[in-house]
């Protein structure tokens, strides 16, 4: 899944409007940052191509949108399928 097929999906998940691009910059950047954390966790390229990462990367964008100045913070769950996908040998789903 592209970058751009990503932010749509984050998208979704934040109720933002498809066709707004006023937040496709810093949707960007936190999808950039996620992705960043997943790999140096240990999620192999191929997992990064799962459903269960797509989702994964949702949730940790949505974390990031959410944070309070002075707070960086991954929900519990994020950090769950974060260490499903460190650990599969593969794709899952998708």
């Amino acid at each position: 899944m592209t970058d751009d097929e990503l932010i749509a999906e984050c998208k979704v998940g934040l109720n933002i409007s498809l066709a707004s691009t006023a937040h496709n910059r810093t949707l960007k950047q936190k999808l950039l940052a996620v992705k960043g954390y997943m790999v140096g966790a240990g999620v192999s390229e191929e997992s990064m191509l799962s459903d269960l990462a797509v989702g994964a990367i949702v949730l940790g964008v949505t974390d990031l949108w959410n944070i309070k100045s002075g707070e960086t913070e991954f929900s519990p769950v994020f950090h769950t399928l974060l260490t499903q996908l460190a650990k599969s040998k593969g794709a899952v789903g998708g």
